[in-house]
């Protein structure tokens, strides 16, 4: 058993991962193997996203002031999944692993300090990663841009042109 000192550590550690992360996703982890286990956080690791077993009074006492909900989903066997940057990404690898062992369920979530559901969490799964947005975003903006562009330069054209003639 844990000592009154180390669960305040790992309660402070929660508060600064709920302070700091864009994303928190809560998953029951029953029937992970420790090998499992192991997989999913490497993979996480390797993307730079975090995982983390946690016991549930802890959490819900980190996120009590940013997502009071959250203690309706905390029942049973519960991890986090958290991410500082992309908020799609960790959920779409933590849905492959899932779909791989077969075993491990979302419960909800937190998102930018506001409580989200297990449904919302697989639907933001569903996005295609932050970076193909921003690159769809800036190709949507910068493509009426690269025309008128094209059509300046020859009307520039046509004006030396002109210039040159007279």
């Amino acid at each position: 058993m844990k000592t009154r000192k180390e669960k305040e550590k790992i309660l402070n550690e929660l508060k600064d991962i709920a302070q700091r992360a864009s994303m928190i996703a809560l998953f029951d982890f029953k029937g992970m193997t420790v090998m499992e286990m192991n997989d999913l956080r490497k993979r996480m690791k390797e993307k730079g996203y975090g995982v983390k077993v946690v016991k549930n009074n802890l959490l819900r006492i980190s996120l009590e002031k940013q997502a009071p909900e959250i203690k309706d989903v905390l029942v049973g066997n519960t991890a986090i999944i958290f991410s500082f940057s992309d908020e799609v990404e960790p959920l779409k690898i933590f849905v492959e692993f899932v779909d791989e062992v077969n075993k491990g369920e979302l419960k909800g979530g937190v998102l930018h300090g506001k409580f989200i559901s297990k449904d919302e969490l697989k639907k933001l799964s569903n996005l295609p990663p932050v970076q193909e947005l921003r690159a769809k975003v800036v190709g949507g903006i910068s493509a009426p841009l690269y025309g008128s562009g094209l059509e300046l330069g020859r009307d520039f054209e046509g004006i030396g042109l002109c210039i040159k003639c007279a």
